[in-house]
């Protein structure tokens, strides 16, 4: 095994270091949006998919398939619209989201672009957290990422139309903080999945990835966004990082911190309308970028400490 790991690890350097590694690359061509593009967002009962929801209701030509777990949270959007299909969805039922992707393509023959916001966060300490909920968490943040991409991506391959799958990660699939280890572990997946798929499909289907980053936004987070693991009474005091965390966090929150989950829909929208290649990563706002450029600077400067460690073997 370790032999078969080490091949592989020189035979990517290599690769990653020719001009062949160009093989590699993801969204390569531009990503043109139909005039009549059809829409599959998850999750729009509230926060970014519900924002995202109401901004491509107001699309005339666009049609729309906006999806929750309760039906009754897509009120807000008219029942006698032709253009809008409204459709009860849980992500973590493999059952549920085929038959949800059936009934689509039923209606609009179509599907061009998919907009995973479904998910939650799970904020608490990490050893007080149930194996229920460590893997409810996964199933939601990550698997069910994972399920509706898979679903779509054979109809954008067959249909020639191509497509882009915009999934909404956040800071925390590239930075770590105390409290919140189930959370950025399902985020981390979703990034890392996400970017090998992006690679590993033909760039000649016409199909981009984009995964989303931002820092706070404005949301129910206490409400439909967010759960909380019982106190572990080891890291009850103060002084422990969480706890820390945790007081600036809710500061933060009282004054009303973060995007209007409107200003990203619109962005995200511009991203897919500018008929240019989508970028693969796209830290939104200026306290996503530096969060995350800190993040890779310190990873390369503790690199570089452990460096003569790494070169110590061949």
């Amino acid at each position: 095994m370790e032999f078969h790991e080490q091949a592989i690890s020189d035979s990517l350097r290599i690769i990653a270091t020719s001009p062949t590694g160009e093989m590699f690359a993801a969204n390569t061509k531009p990503y043109n949006l139909p005039a009549d593009t059809t829409w599959f967002i998850t999750s729009c009962s509230s926060g970014i998919g519900k924002a995202f929801a109401q901004h491509i209701a107001s699309k005339p030509s666009h049609r729309l398939i906006a999806t929750a777990r309760n039906p009754n949270d897509l009120s807000y959007l008219p029942d006698n619209n032709t253009n809008i299909l409204k459709l009860a969805l849980d992500v973590t039922s493999p059952n549920a989201i085929s038959c949800v992707f059936k009934t689509s393509i039923e209606r609009f023959g179509t599907i061009d672009v998919l907009i995973n916001c479904a998910g939650y966060a799970l904020s608490g300490d990490t050893e007080s957290a149930t194996e229920a909920e460590s893997h409810e968490i996964m199933e939601t943040n990550f698997f069910g990422t994972v399920r509706t991409t898979l679903a779509v991506l054979p109809h954008m391959r067959e249909a020639g139309r191509g497509g882009l799958v915009m999934n909404i990660s956040s800071v925390a699939g590239v930075c770590a903080f105390p409290g919140h280890a189930f959370y950025h572990a399902s985020k981390h997946a979703v990034e890392g999945w996400t970017e090998s798929l992006a690679k590993e499909v033909s760039q000649d289907w016409g199909i981009s990835f984009c995964i989303v980053e931002p820092a706070a936004v404005k949301t129910n987070f206490e409400g439909h966004s967010k759960k909380n693991t019982s106190p572990h009474p080891a890291y009850a005091n103060p002084k422990m990082p969480a706890r820390i965390l945790q007081r600036y966090v809710d500061a933060g929150l009282k004054q009303g911190v973060g995007m209007e989950p409107e200003d990203v829909a619109r962005v995200l929208y511009d991203v897919a309308n500018k008929g240019e290649n989508v970028p693969l990563h796209l830290p939104l706002s200026m306290n996503a970028f530096g969060l995350i450029k800190g993040a890779f600077e310190g990873r390369l400067n503790a690199l570089e400490e452990v460096k003569s460690v790494s070169g110590s073997l061949s």
